[in-house]
């Protein structure tokens, strides 16, 4: 007994000690403290704040469905999409029919280039809230970037008929015509969303590529103009109003907008040679020279540049280097007439008359050829002596011209006659 008393007098000795080994228990986490930290957090936009509380509140309480769609709404703003996704669908795993947890993850997987998986979210979020607009907007959205546009234009209809002054809805309905190649329709929605919302520039450009779908290039041109005033940067539009500004002869206007977009972008496929023919137009042949070498250091398999480089450096007498960019066409294309009309002129230039002929001969035998090319050829055969091939030509080029060309046509009328007297002999 004596020992038995000793061992509980030991133990009550250390208890003190023991104790304070012990783990002290966890406060339980004060889930409304969290709540409304998180709550201040998202009225300020501090979603990294609103992310922490969150997080607290759905691991103290995991079936917290409010605080999983506010996780979702925060990790949206701080673009963590990933995390966004993974709140939101924890968020309908408890409740299938919350509305707003549907639309925002649909209208995030639209952002994230997935409409197929948006679908799904979509179309549920208009079933419980048929009169919503944001949610027939996105839906129809989605719809048409499945290519399903029939359903989208439905859609987006029925935001109209909610709410006819709608301008983004118009935009959008707009945008659809535009796919649909149904010009007339997409100009009228264009036309009321600029009219319903001036400051959308986007509106514009549609405009004006419903004009161009007309064929109303002055329309186009203007309301491009209207759309690069607000998006100056856009370098693919601005290129392409160059473009028009070539189909109205506006040449001067095309070279400007080329040299801003080449000024940014130098390396955009296409620009050289765009700025090479316009410098072309504007007989400015030494850039033009320069724009189409620039181009065919990047396409050096393409004809049609040798050909347009060819043509530029005839211009500028450089015959011997123009010949040989003519026989580097049509090496890639042995079919090409105007390469080979081309070369014909630059033998002509270097008095290889000879070798002028066979060439000139060939494009005379394809369909359509054009009518100072028989002038050309009598005029080879003419310094050649070969006084009958040349009267057959002068007289061949005479009865297609009519007088259409002037100058050349007096001329072989004077060697014609001098021809046929020396052929009488």
């Amino acid at each position: 007994m004596k020992f038995r008393g000793i061992l509980i007098l030991l133990c009550s000795a250390a208890l003190p000690a023991l104790l304070a080994q012990q783990p002290k228990p966890t406060p339980a986490p004060d889930v409304p403290a969290f709540v409304r930290t998180a709550q201040e957090a998202l009225g300020r936009s501090d979603y990294a704040a609103a992310v922490k509380a969150l997080k607290a509140v759905v691991e103290a309480q995991p079936d917290f469905t409010s605080a999983w769609f506010n996780l979702g709404y925060a990790y949206t703003g701080l673009h963590q999409n990933s995390d966004a996704l993974e709140a939101y669908r924890k968020a309908l795993a408890l409740d299938p029919n919350l509305f707003e947890a549907r639309l925002n993850l649909g209208i995030l997987l639209l952002e994230m280039k997935d409409p197929q998986a948006a679908l799904e979210h979509l179309e549920k979020a208009v079933a419980v809230r048929p009169d919503h607009l944001r949610a027939h907007l996105y839906y129809g959205r989605a719809l048409s970037l499945v290519g399903q546009l029939e359903p989208a234009q439905k859609q987006f209809q029925e935001v109209l008929r909610l709410d006819p002054k709608m301008a983004i809805a118009h935009f959008d309905l707009g945008q659809l015509y535009l796919q649909q190649k149904s010009y007339t329709e997409a100009l009228s929605e264009f036309q009321k969303t600029v009219e319903l919302d001036s400051k959308l520039a986007q509106a514009q450009l549609g405009w004006g590529l419903a004009s161009e779908g007309l064929k109303d290039t002055p329309q186009a041109v203007t309301h491009f103009e209207q759309y690069l005033l607000a998006q100056p940067d856009d370098l693919e539009t601005r290129f392409h109003l160059a473009r028009l500004y070539l189909q109205q002869e506006s040449n001067e206007k095309a070279l400007e907008s080329l040299q801003a977009v080449y000024h940014a972008r130098p390396e955009m496929p296409g620009l050289a040679a765009a700025l090479g023919d316009v410098c072309a137009l504007l007989k400015k042949f030494p850039e033009s020279e320069k724009f189409y070498r620039e181009a065919l250091a990047a396409s050096p398999r393409e004809p049609d540049l040798h050909r347009a480089l060819g043509r530029t450096l005839l211009d500028e007498q450089k015959y011997a280097a123009a010949e040989t960019e003519f026989r580097a066409a049509l090496k890639l294309d042995p079919h090409y007439l105007e390469a080979a009309k081309g070369l014909a002129t630059s033998l002509y230039f270097q008095e290889r008359y000879a070798e002028a002929i066979p060439v000139l001969e060939a494009v005379a035998r394809a369909p359509g050829p054009p009518v100072i090319l028989f002038f050309t050829l009598a005029s080879c055969y003419d310094h050649l002596r070969d006084r009958a091939n040349a009267l057959r030509n002068y007289e061949h080029f005479l009865d297609l011209s009519h007088g259409s060309n002037p100058t050349q046509d007096w001329q072989a009328e004077q060697r014609a006659k001098l021809l046929r007297r020396e052929l009488q002999k």
